[in-house]
């Protein structure tokens, strides 16, 4: 994800040492760009800049939006040693807008630093993009209406960035909030930056967040999302709730609205020079409020059944449930994986006279990290393409199996 980036952090790292010992506050000698009234639409970081280097990134932002090649800054007080790499890294990592922006160089003479700023794309090519993402992004907030709760707002933010977002590494925008809500391709950075910038824009504050995913003994760079609701923060990991597989209408929460401490295992942060706000609640995630965490065997087992039998009485073909601890989650690990134990299961949401549920057939799925066990379950007299991206991509023996039950 991150490897182009480096190469602009490493600059701006030279223009730090560069100027550590320059004295200056900051006139514009360029254009400026009025900046829209639009609540949180500064990203979260700007507010631990130093008044200094809030100047030069807002004199920066706005030429980066206008496609500006040079920009002059005349300095008037002291640059702190930090300050042109918070700079940076806010325009390269953090601000959604600003993605346009392919490398930056500064050089001084006297008490002016002169930037040179150069682009992925020209000025008009550009503007089509943001006009783009910007009608996009009018689609998903008029989703948003006046009676929902925001968590309810954050939930179908999330849930329509993982519904039309396919997670892509090879498309040139990927990394983009143009990429991932117009061409409805990205990846981790893309993700986060759209689930973000749609935030901002309904007045929910967010953050995105670097560091690191662990896998198999390594780590790999990584981005996601912090938000802030009734006075706390979550984090949630749009791409990682974005399932890649051929199930359909698959959407995953297991890392919506959860704490620190619900990523520990998988997740590192590395914010480079920013603080990231603490997330310590664990109360908002998905499962504890819709009552599906189990905290013991007896109360596991009684979710799992209500949960299929409310899937089967709604023709819903995905359900979900959380276990407290590896303990109750091997539990029911094996639990699932009993045929007999499940027959029974699925034979009591069967009884729902509008199910037309298959008791004999579920797929399912373990979160082993977040404890988290998955089902997907069949109707009779159904089409393949209800349950599969691809229905081409079924083996034979389980197309077979389907075709039983008049799933073809």
């Amino acid at each position: 994800m991150m490897g182009r980036m480096k190469k602009i952090i490493s600059a701006m790292l030279c223009v730090t040492v560069m100027f550590g010992s320059v004295t200056a506050g900051f006139a514009v000698l360029g254009n400026n760009t009025a900046e829209a009234a639009k609540v949180y639409e500064t990203p979260y970081y700007y507010n631990q800049l130093s008044d200094a280097a809030k100047d030069i990134y807002k004199t920066l932002k706005a030429a980066v939006l206008e496609c500006e090649k040079s920009v002059k800054v005349k300095v008037n007080q002291p640059l702190g040693d930090n300050d042109l790499q918070q700079v940076a890294e806010l325009l390269v990592f953090h601000d959604p807008q600003t993605f346009n922006l392919a490398d930056v160089s500064a050089s001084t003479s006297r008490d002016t630093i002169t930037f040179k700023l150069v682009y992925r794309y020209k000025k008009e090519t550009y503007d089509k993009m943001t006009a783009a993402y910007e009608k996009e992004t009018k689609e998903v907030l008029e989703l948003l209406t006046d009676d929902m709760s925001t968590y309810k707002k954050i939930r179908t933010i999330h849930d329509y960035i993982v519904k039309n977002t396919d997670y892509d590494l090879e498309s040139a925008t990927s990394d983009t909030v143009y990429g991932t809500l117009v061409k409805n391709k990205g990846k981790c950075d893309g993700y986060a930056k759209s689930f973000s910038y749609i935030c901002g824009q309904a007045g929910i504050r967010t953050v995105t967040v670097i560091g690191n995913y662990k896998y198999e003994d390594s780590d790999t760079m990584h981005m996601w999302n912090k938000v802030y609701y009734n006075k706390n923060w979550y984090n949630v990991d749009v791409t990682w709730d974005d399932p890649v597989g051929n199930i359909i209408n698959n959407i995953q929460y297991d890392f919506f609205m959860v704490s620190d401490d619900d990523l520990e295992k998988t997740h590192e942060e590395e914010n480079f020079s920013f603080e990231v706000p603490v997330a310590e609640d664990s109360t908002k995630d998905y499962f504890d409020v819709n009552k599906k965490y189990a905290e013991d065997y007896d109360s596991a087992k009684a979710i799992l059944k209500k949960s299929v039998y409310s899937a089967a009485a709604n023709r819903r073909t995905s359900l979900s449930m959380k276990c407290a601890d590896e303990e109750l989650f091997e539990q029911m690990k094996a639990y699932v994986l009993d045929k007999d134990k499940m027959h029974t299961v699925m034979a009591y949401a069967k009884e729902n006279k509008n199910s037309k549920l298959v008791s004999e057939l579920y797929l399912y799925g373990f979160n082993e990290d977040q404890y988290i066990i998955t089902l997907h379950i069949f109707y009779k007299n159904t089409d393949l393409e209800n349950y599969f991206i691809d229905p081409a991509q079924v083996d034979s023996k389980s197309a077979d199996s389907l075709a039983r039950y008049g799933i073809t």
